[in-house]
C-alpha cells in the first residue's frame, strides 16, 4: 500500500478548503460587515442597511432576488466577474427590484457616503448557470 507524504495531504486539504471557501463565501453581509448592517434576517428574507464610503470597494458576492431603496444620492459602480461594469446613478427615494445577481463587487464612485436599504428574498437565490 502506498502512503501519501504529509506535504501532499496538507496541500490537498488547503486547496479543498480554499475552493470550499470561495464557493460558499457569497454572503455579502459577512464579507463586507463594515458596510452592511443587518436589520432583520429570517428564513425568507434579509433586510440590510448598506453604507459605502467614497472610493470603498466590496468583496465578490452574489444576491438572491432583491428590492432596494436609496437613502442618499450617489453613484454605484458594479463590477461583474465576467468583465462587464455597470454604473448606477441613485437618487434618494428611488427604489427597484432585481432578479438574482451574478458574482460582482461594488464600489462607491462618488465623493459622499452612499446609503441604501437592500431586502434579499432568500427563496429566489442566485444559481450558477449550467455549463453546456
Amino acid at each position: 500500500m502506498k502512503t501519501r507524504k504529509p506535504t501532499f495531504i496538507l496541500t490537498t486539504i488547503v486547496v479543498v478548503l480554499f475552493c470550499a471557501t470561495s464557493a460558499f463565501a457569497q454572503d455579502w453581509s459577512k464579507l463586507d460587515s463594515k458596510t452592511v448592517k443587518i436589520l432583520t434576517d429570517t428564513t425568507r428574507l434579509r433586510a440590510m442597511e448598506v453604507t459605502i464610503m467614497p472610493g470603498d470597494k466590496g468583496e465578490v458576492h452574489t444576491h438572491p432576488a432583491h428590492f432596494f431603496y436609496a437613502l442618499t444620492d450617489g453613484k454605484l459602480i458594479v463590477h461583474y466577474t465576467d468583465g462587464k461594469t455597470e454604473t448606477i446613478e441613485l437618487k434618494a427615494g428611488e427604489c427597484g427590484y432585481s432578479d438574482p445577481e451574478r458574482p460582482h463587487w461594488a464600489e462607491n464612485g462618488g465623493d459622499k457616503p452612499l446609503k441604501f436599504l437592500l431586502v434579499e428574498l432568500k427563496e429566489h437565490p442566485y444559481k450558477e448557470p449550467t455549463k453546456k
